[in-house]
């Protein structure tokens, strides 16, 4: 076996030849791994097209001058101005598949920021859109949609001292159509309640199953 190796003497030409082919495929395949690399970052850096999870701090039901308006205070935790946006279109949409209204009005605040009612405004709003179905039917609403957000970051108290972003009507529809969720946020009142109908049911099993006194 030595021997026979010992005997090959490639050429200077195939030398050549096989080098270049080599560099070639070392050059494509690392090219190959770049390109899957960036696309891979392309896609990992593109937003949720439905926005973040959120979490349902309020939801208020009104009666205003003969009309039904429904308010949803939801927070979210350190999102962009972009990814609440897109977080309050999904809420209000899903929202108005669930109730009936003249009016829906979604408000985004940061998970640090400030909770009571009274102090929903101003800076701690994140981002807010206004829904009317019937946008002429409601005062102050010449279209469908009002959308807006800050575009700044929020900070340790969760407040938002950035600009104010409003979206063209035709921004609002783009981003709705390419939502691939619709659904509200987590909302821990109702699972408290689900949790203590569970209970009263299992109390209500326990005392049928129980021996009827005489």
């Amino acid at each position: 076996m030595k021997a026979i190796f010992s005997r090959f003497r490639p050429s200077k030409k195939l030398v050549v030849i096989l080098s270049a082919a080599l560099s070639v495929s070392a050059a494509s395949g690392g090219a190959a791994v770049y390109v899957g690399r960036d696309s891979l970052m392309v896609r990992l850096a593109e937003p949720p097209p439905s926005g973040l999870e959120c979490t349902t701090i309020r939801t208020l039901k009104l009666d205003h001058q003969g009309q039904r308006w429904v308010r949803m205070h939801v927070k979210t935790d350190r999102a962009s101005g972009p990814d609440r946006i897109r977080t309050a279109l999904r809420v209000v949409g899903a929202l108005s598949q669930k109730e009936k209204a003249d009016l829906y009005q979604v408000v985004v605040l940061d998970a640090a920021g400030p909770e009571e009612r009274a102090a929903v405004r101003g800076a701690a709003i994140g981002a807010e859109v206004l829904f009317a179905p019937g946008p002429r039917s409601v005062r102050g609403m010449e279209e469908p949609f009002r959308a807006s957000y800050n575009d700044g970051t929020a900070n340790a108290s969760g407040m938002f001292h950035g600009k104010t972003v409003w979206l063209e009507l035709d921004q609002v529809r783009a981003l709705m159509s390419a939502m691939e969720d619709r659904s509200l946020c987590i909302d821990p009142s109702a699972a408290t309640e689900s949790a203590e109908a569970d209970e009263a049911a299992e109390q209500t099993i326990e005392s049928a199953k129980a021996p009827a006194g005489h």
